[in-house]
């Protein structure tokens, strides 16, 4: 197939009439956004293109890929072309305004189809994926679906990280409403977004966060948010991710966002007060599971006793409209690291989850 490839300003691309008209066949896009991780990404189009995904072919249109490149080159355009000739069409777009905002509003502006599924270019597709999210979609006329994201190592972690499970996120029952949703594994309906004029939010393009203020906006907006259990990805997680110091730069990070999230929609002080007040016995509590984890020489309790505290201090930073840091961007402490994306022989493709 051959490569499209747009750069600059985007190109909108006109949808169907109505967004919520099942009575025919709907179209879908995977919307893949990269910022140098060309290896992570080559792996992830390769595996896009070899399988059969699932969908139900009687209700839905596959109508390719995009891949949304956040550098400020074309860094990624090679790998892309490398992978054009399978059966599966490409669309390649660069957009420089740097931040995760900026990329996935470009995703929204050129979908070119009714539904959009995001999936990150450090994740691999399960048996079950992106089906469930599109059949759960036509079942409940939902504008978001989410589903899974479960972790798989690259690499033999340290104890501590997979006793005390700090990767594992919270998977609901299938089919029910969520009021915020996770990118990384998520269908959208382009046509509701638009109607209600929603967009990513730039002041949380370079910290995270931007999935949550926008999933819940939708929600604020009267949309539909649902779960879907059945179609899980796999996230890669290396070894530069395994170590304390990132759990807690993230810890601080994600609860500045959702605190200054928080805050936007209630303003008031009585809500300032109560994040002081929650910020306060998360320090404490912090303090006291760190120092009961040291003295009695147990890993996993300072672990949890130190990201609790990093709760706390990211908590106190939304409070002052401060973000905990960039992790994404120019701006972020450190340039991004390489990410190992090959799996050990002896890891699933998706985890199953533990029971």
């Amino acid at each position: 197939m051959p490569l499209t490839t747009t750069h600059g300003n985007p190109q909108i691309h006109p949808l169907r009439g109505s967004s919520c008209d099942y009575n025919s066949k709907r179209t879908f896009v995977v919307a893949i956004p990269t910022r140098r991780r060309q290896s992570c990404l080559a792996d992830l189009l390769a595996d896009l293109q070899s399988m059969m995904i699932d969908f139900d072919a009687a209700t839905w249109i596959y109508k390719g890929i995009i891949v949304i490149d956040n550098d400020a080159i074309p860094s990624a355009e090679e790998t892309v072309l490398s992978h054009t000739g399978g059966p599966t069409p490409i669309r390649y777009l660069h957009e420089p305004e740097p931040g995760l905002a900026a990329v996935r509003n470009r995703a929204l502006d050129e979908a070119g189809a009714d539904v959009l599924v995001f999936i990150d270019d450090d994740e691999r597709p399960g048996p079950g994926w992106p089906g469930g999210l599109l059949t759960t979609m036509a079942a409940t006329g939902a504008a978001l679906v989410g589903g899974p994201v479960r972790t798989a190592f690259t690499h033999r972690p340290p104890a501590w990280v997979t006793t005390g499970r700090f990767f594992d996120r919270p998977e609901p029952p299938d089919r029910t409403p969520q009021t915020w949703l996770r990118t990384g594994n998520l269908a959208v309906d382009v046509g509701q977004i638009r109607t209600r004029g929603l967009r990513f939010d730039p002041g949380f393009s370079f910290t995270g966060g931007e999935d949550t203020a926008f999933t819940l906006a939708a929600a604020r907006a009267g949309l539909e948010l649902q779960w879907s259990a059945s179609a899980a990805v796999t996230e890669l997680v290396g070894p530069e991710r395994t170590t304390l110091r990132w759990l807690a730069r993230r810890e601080r990070r994600s609860t500045a966002s959702w605190v200054r999230i928080e805050l936007g929609r209630h303003p008031g002080p009585g809500r300032r007060i109560l994040v002081a007040a929650r910020a306060g016995v998360r320090l404490a509590e912090g303090g006291l599971l760190t120092a009961g984890g040291l003295l009695l020489g147990r890993r996993v309790t300072v672990a949890r006793g130190c990201l609790r505290a990093a709760r706390g201090t990211g908590a106190v930073l939304g409070l002052a409209g401060r973000t905990g840091g960039p992790a994404y961007g120019p701006g972020a402490r450190q340039a991004r690291p390489a990410v190992r994306c090959n799996l050990p022989p002896h890891t699933p493709p998706v985890e199953e989850r533990p029971s």
